[in-house]
This record gives C-alpha cells, sequence and structure tokens, in this order.
C-alpha cells in the first residue's frame, strides 16, 4: 500500500490542469445512477479491494486499480483452474512508468463512480483522499465499504476472539469506531465542497469473510464474480479450510437498514472462523456486489446499509438484490 500511495501522491502533483480542463464542466450536484459503460476507480488493500474491482467490471463498468504486484493481483483475480481469461473492463496500473502516472491521472478525472475498500481496518489518508476526489472532475458517485460502529452484540468477548481466534475478527474496539466515523465525515464534507458535490454511499460490515470460488466440484457460478483459489492458500493457514466452506455453505445476503447491524455477543469464539451464517459476519463477495450495485441506484445516494450473512446454496441473483435493497432503502 505505501508503494501504490507514493504512485498516487506523484500523480497528484501532476494531475491539476489535467483534471481542470478535462472537467470544469461539472457544475451541477449529480446523484444519478451509473450505467454500464461507466468509469469507476477502485481504491484500498486486500482480497475486499480486488474482488470490488472485479465485480465492477464485471457489471460493465470500465475499472481501474492501481498494484505493486502486478502478478500477484492477476492470480488472485483470475482462476487457472476454471481457465478464466482477464476482463477487459478491468485495467491494472504499474507504479513505476510515466505511462501509469497518466493514466492514474485519466483514470480520476474521467471517473464516474469511486470504490474505497479495505481488509485492514485502516482508512484513505488526507492527503490519497485529496487525489482521488479532486476539487474539480472526478467520480460523483462514491461507495465506501465501513464498518458496523452501533457496538451492539460487541465486547470483551469479540475482542477476545480476535486475539485467540482469527486477527480479522471485527472487534468494534473504541478507536477504531472512532477513527472510521471521523472518516465518514471527512468523505462526506469532502464531497460536499467540490465544485459538483458528489453522493456518499455507506456500505458497512463485520468480520469479512470468503470471497473465492468455493468448492473444485461446486464452484461459485461465473456470472458472480469471486477471486481464484489462490484466495485460500493466501489467507487460510487452518486444517480446515473454513474461508473455504463459508464460500460454499453461505451465499446468500441479508441487507441491514442504517447502522443497526449486531455483533455476536456471547458466541464470538465460536463464530471466529466458522463457516455458517452467524452475527458479526460479511462475506466478500456480497460486499462487494452491494458496493457496486449501490452505484447503479439512485436511491442508495446519501444513504448507509449494512451486509450480513444468510445461509443459501446460491448467490442472490438480481430480483432478490433489488428486494433487499428496496427494503433497507425505503
Amino acid at each position: 500500500m505505501q508503494r501504490v500511495a507514493g504512485l498516487l501522491l506523484l500523480a497528484a502533483t501532476r494531475s491539476h490542469g489535467l483534471q481542470h480542463g478535462r472537467t470544469a464542466r461539472r457544475t451541477a450536484t449529480s446523484m444519478s445512477a451509473l450505467q454500464p459503460g461507466a468509469n469507476v476507480l477502485a481504491v484500498g488493500n486486500g482480497p475486499i479491494f480486488l474482488l470490488a474491482a472485479k465485480t465492477a467490471a464485471k457489471a460493465g463498468y470500465k475499472t481501474t486499480i492501481v498494484s505493486a504486484r502486478q502478478d500477484l493481483f492477476e492470480q488472485l483475480l483470475w482462476s487457472e483452474a476454471m481457465e478464466e481469461t482477464p476482463d477487459s473492463n478491468l485495467k491494472i496500473l504499474g507504479i513505476t512508468e510515466d505511462e501509469d502516472v497518466e493514466a492514474f491521472n485519466e483514470a480520476v478525472a474521467s471517473a464516474d463512480g469511486l470504490l474505497i475498500a479495505f481488509d485492514a481496518e485502516q482508512t484513505l489518508t488526507d492527503a490519497l483522499l485529496d487525489v482521488v476526489l479532486p476539487e474539480t472532475g472526478g467520480a460523483s458517485r462514491v461507495a465506501y465499504l465501513s464498518k458496523h460502529l452501533s457496538g451492539k452484540g460487541y465486547g470483551v468477548f469479540s475482542a477476545a476472539s480476535k486475539g485467540a481466534a482469527n486477527k480479522e475478527v471485527w472487534a468494534c474496539d473504541k478507536g477504531r469506531v472512532e477513527m472510521y466515523k471521523a472518516f465518514e465525515k471527512k468523505l462526506e464534507a469532502k464531497l460536499q465542497s467540490r465544485s459538483a458535490p458528489g453522493a456518499l454511499t455507506v456500505v458497512r460490515c463485520g468480520t469479512l469473510k470468503g470471497g473465492g470460488p468455493g468448492a473444485a466440484d461446486d464452484p461459485v457460478p461465473t456470472s458472480t464474480p469471486t477471486l481464484s483459489e489462490r484466495l485460500y492458500n493466501d489467507i487460510s493457514r487452518d486444517i480446515v479450510n473454513w474461508q473455504l466452506l463459508f464460500d460454499c455453505d453461505t451465499r446468500g445476503v441479508a441487507l441491514t437498514p442504517g447502522d443497526t447491524a449486531e455483533g455476536p455477543g456471547l458466541r464470538a469464539v465460536f463464530t471466529a472462523t466458522t463457516s455458517d451464517a452467524a452475527p458479526g459476519d460479511s462475506g466478500r463477495v456480497q460486499c462487494s456486489q452491494a458496493l457496486v450495485r449501490s452505484l447503479a441506484r439512485e436511491d442508495a445516494a446519501g444513504k448507509q446499509f449494512g451486509v450480513t450473512t444468510a445461509t443459501a446454496e446460491a448467490h442472490a441473483d438480481d430480483a432478490e438484490w433489488d428486494a433487499q435493497f428496496d427494503r433497507v432503502l425505503a
């Protein structure tokens, strides 16, 4: 992430004229839904960032990301076992060439939508936020993956499970909660202060799980983007690969309005590595779908909702997603 940040900051020093000249015509607030063919810039880290970008490309958006390790990214994005070919809608920029800087400046200036998604418990720095959301031009719709911050169902048991069972558990620590709340306010203020104010959708999650294709004999359908089987080797060191089992057993989704989703409570130590649907958990596949699908809905502008898990043998189809959105965005 630090090497990628260096490229972004370098791009910032060269971008002001390009952005102003290309996008000064944008003077009105744009809350409209993004249509296939729109330009999307994705920033963040970890599997959720890659999967969100792949999902956006699959949805028909011209998507751009930056990589310091392009070979690894491509191995995670495209399944060799399933003979996947790279999606022409997804452009991966390097970090070393002047051409990369120029291409990144172009991606920022022409972006209609921005996806921000981190696996790690962190947010964009002020400097990087200024780069991806310049004062003029750039994305008018932003979908940001934050966390469940209400504190319901969290506490000492969640903290214990993070230390003892799964370091990626979301424990709703007070300091982290304040960090996320502060960034959400900063992001909203940034969007409203620009020459053409934009709209923010906050998608909330808990402990992120899964994100891969499932078992070889029961793979996720290609209509639902996932990362490759390489993911399981990178994120699971347990004898039983519960991340893979999660992708097989917990393909459903349940959205919650606002910031109302609860944590695992007393069951935290047991749910930390469970493959079953459980309070406090969110699937990477479902979070990626929620982020990308929110860009295509006008009524998601200015809204927040949570992503929780549900037991299902198949991923939600368009009708199921529409019903979930209609319920939480009403």
